[in-house]
Order: structure tokens, then C-alpha cells, then sequence
């Protein structure tokens, strides 16, 4: 296992760029009806994955924080 840090933007940018690929994947795989091409890209889906459970953990996280937050009330 490997642990890596990244900032906010790296993490988007990481999250973006292997979001996109798997859509691709996914539409190609449609378009040409083979099942075979997801197969073959099997360790991305699972990357995607674990990144898109990271983003939801950490969204779910600022809402929170979010909420905890005084409301400015203004005269």
C-alpha cells in the first residue's frame, strides 16, 4: 500500500483527469458493445473508486464544518 499527499487542486486535477478517462472508457465500451474493453481497464474503475469515496468523505466533512459555522447576521 502507498500513501500519497496532495493539495486540494492536485486531488481535482487527479480526480477530474481519471473521471474523465473512465467516462471515455465507459462510452467507447458502449459504442462498440464490447464488454472486453472494461475488463481491460479494470484497475482504473477501481482507482476512480477509491478517489470518488475520498471526494464524498471529504465533501460530507466540509458540509459539516459548514454547518458548525456561525450565520454572519448584518445591521
Amino acid at each position: 500500500m502507498k500513501t500519497i499527499t496532495l493539495t486540494d487542486e492536485q486531488f481535482d486535477t487527479l480526480y477530474e483527469y481519471v473521471d474523465d478517462k473512465v467516462t471515455t472508457i465507459v462510452d467507447a465500451s458502449v459504442d462498440y458493445q464490447d464488454s472486453e474493453i472494461l475488463n481491460e481497464w479494470e484497475d482504473l474503475f477501481d482507482v476512480h473508486t477509491l478517489l470518488e469515496n475520498i471526494k464524498v468523505k471529504f465533501e460530507e466533512k466540509l458540509a459539516k464544518a459548514q454547518a458548525k459555522q456561525p450565520t454572519m447576521e448584518w445591521n
